[in-house]
């Protein structure tokens, strides 16, 4: 689908997950000196003007980036709890916000990766992939106006044969759902040992309808879910999945969390991920829920 803009919702919660598990993997084949192989699917402009008229349209990125920041700058004993993580991440982001901008995952990618490294972002929307095309000039990521499961697919196995891969669809469609299934389905056949990074929302069950304000059934509600339990069943040594929600699903609320599915995630990448989302429970969730959690969906 091309005519998702992800402008509108650039640095908020799911991004702020989304990206802090992207630092947190990076982070992780970092340790080694060997160089890696990294790949970004769907990888959007790059950077995001958080003055454009899409961001400000519903300030997304208050309650998501911004409040983070603000939280943890705000509160010096919560700042000491946060994680190397999380310091790290929101490092990276204010370099960018001082022009009021956001890094997309790209960027985030271009901040870690290591000289050696084999970094690729891929971006099939024509303006998009412009603006990513500029954005990437100076970075270790090299830029590629392609679907980006055709350019997985063809690069599989990698070379370096170590890395991870990160799928951030618009699942604007339903069947971009089976697609991640089909497109990681060939991928570990030929690339099982790499880490493979899946995004994907969590949708209310029920939204009100903007032409009738009737509650409706969400069509898509159940679709990460289904999803989630066939990626499980991939050939793959081990499943995790992390899930952050900032609020309570209802039909007030379209997409009340987001998650990410990390196949063959790298070691001690769980407490990792229970830092961040401890961290983030505390400074985003605006109700109190209690719906986040990391946890294993298939172990060695």
């Amino acid at each position: 689908m091309l005519s998702y803009q992800h402008s509108f919702h650039a640095g908020n919660h799911a991004d702020v997950l989304k990206h802090l598990t992207l630092v947190a993997v990076l982070e992780r084949l970092n340790i080694k000196t060997k160089p890696y192989f990294y790949l970004d699917t769907h990888a959007g402009e790059g950077i995001y003007s958080l003055e454009s008229s899409q961001a400000l349209m519903n300030a997304e990125a208050d309650s998501g980036v911004v409040q983070l920041s603000q939280t943890l700058q705000d509160s010096m004993n919560e700042a000491s709890k946060s994680s190397d993580l999380i310091r790290c991440y929101l490092s990276i982001v204010d370099k960018y916000s001082e022009k009021t901008q956001y890094p997309g995952s790209p960027m985030v990618a271009a901040s870690l990766i290591r000289q050696g490294d084999k970094a690729f972002a891929a971006e099939l929307h024509p303006q998009a992939f412009e603006a990513l095309k500029q954005n990437c000039r100076r970075s270790g990521v090299k830029a590629q106006h392609r679907d980006g499961f055709d350019m997985l697919n063809a690069m599989l196995p990698p070379t370096p044969n170590r890395g991870a891969v990160l799928i951030d669809p618009p699942y604007e469609s339903k069947t971009e759902y089976q697609d991640v299934i089909d497109e990681l389905s060939k991928a570990v056949k030929r690339w099982p040992i790499g880490i493979y990074m899946v995004w994907y929302p969590l949708l209310s069950a029920t939204r009100i309808d903007r032409k009738s304000d009737e509650i409706v059934d969400n069509p898509k509600a159940t679709l990460s879910e289904k999803m989630l339990s066939h990626l499980a069943s991939l050939n793959v040594k081990s499943v995790l999945n992390v899930q952050f929600c900032n609020e309570k699903p209802s039909e007030n609320v379209g997409m009340y969390g987001s998650g990410m599915c990390i196949l063959n995630p790298p070691w001690q990448l769980e407490q990792d991920l229970n830092a961040i989302i401890e961290t983030l429970q505390q400074s985003l969730v605006k109700d109190g829920n209690q719906l986040s959690k990391v946890q294993w969906l298939k172990t060695e």
